[in-house]
């Protein structure tokens, strides 16, 4: 057995005395020596419930993606290869599915400004965009390394133009930009930890003229003109803990910051500088907890979804 360094009992008698004296206010992250991390304030959350997802095939399936648009009406997709549509109650719409799902499911969805629903149809290298009513109406992309080709995109995002951009993580390890019926127009990003690298850029957001991009190995917010050039690095103060695998992320015109982690199964609120809001979730299977969540969204009355993919469940947060 390997002798346990003194600084471990140090950390953890540190850790419970703080615990003590904040009680169930406040929690501690890091539990290293002082300085290494500060008190984190718990996201005020009044109420939680589980939304319903229809089973398929005899099995339970877990959601993988979600939009919601300004009517609260959500988008989900899970591995089932399907796209589930909810109203604002979490009542089932109506339901679709992929082209094809036999070698994997997709990840990334986006309503479009003219009611078109965007996948990144993520192991078919390629974009799928739907009618409203779950009829294919395009398709671009194709397996391969060049210019408006795809290796295992995850993420797509529209903006005010009409443009979309596509995020992979295969081996470029960046974000494509295409007008509305999928011509190229310009990449950014490379393999890498560098400003303006990625590894696995897995969420993507808009705000202000400015690409919000989640670098999710590199445990990291970039942030990019439209036109692909690098802005700089979103992160928390150090006097928190930093983020563990984010993997999407919605800004609100507002300017919060929502960032889903699905390393550390939590859901974090900071704002455009970095200050933290608050967290809520630990790792687990039961209430005010998660287990490898994918991905989220935030309603227009303030609700928040998670997409908790280890749980096969969709989990609505209301503040």
């Amino acid at each position: 057995m390997n002798a346990v360094p003194g600084s471990w009992f140090t950390s953890v008698g540190r850790c419970l005395v703080l615990l003590l004296v904040f009680g169930v206010e406040m929690v501690l992250v890091g539990c290293g020596p002082a300085g290494e991390a500060g008190r984190e304030t718990l996201l005020s959350i009044s109420g939680e419930r589980t939304w319903r997802i229809p089973a398929a095939d005899r099995f339970l399936p877990a959601p993988r993606g979600l939009y919601s648009d300004e009517r609260d009406d959500v988008y989900v997709l899970d591995d089932a290869g399907r796209v589930l549509v909810y109203d604002r109650a979490g009542v089932l719409q109506r339901q679709w599915k992929m082209p094809d799902s036999r070698i994997g499911n997709p990840e990334g969805i986006w309503k479009l400004r003219d009611g078109r629903v965007a996948v990144a149809d993520t192991h078919y290298h390629r974009v799928v965009i739907f009618r409203a009513d779950g009829e294919v109406d395009l398709m671009f992309g194709s397996e391969g390394r060049e210019a408006g080709q795809f290796v295992f995109p995850v993420a797509v995002l529209e903006d005010g133009a009409g443009n979309l951009y596509v995020g992979e993580y295969g081996d470029h390890q960046r974000v494509q930009k295409f007008d509305g019926r999928g011509h190229f127009l310009l990449q950014f990003g490379r393999h890498g930890s560098g400003p303006g690298e990625f590894q696995r850029p897995s969420g993507l957001a808009l705000r202000g003229g400015e690409v919000f991009v989640v670098d999710a190995f590199n445990d990291r917010i970039q942030v990019f003109s439209e036109a692909g050039e690098f802005r700089r690095i979103l992160k928390l103060s150090d006097k928190f803990e930093s983020l563990a695998y984010p993997y999407d992320l919605r800004v609100t015109a507002e300017g919060l910051v929502y960032v889903i982690e699905n390393r550390a199964a939590r859901l974090t609120v900071m704002d455009l500088e970095g200050n933290l809001v608050g967290r809520y979730g630990t790792p687990g299977r039961n209430s005010q907890q998660f287990y490898q969540p994918w991905d989220l969204t935030v309603l227009t009355d303030g609700r928040i979804l998670v997409a908790d993919t280890g749980n096969h469940r969709l989990v609505e947060l209301t503040p």
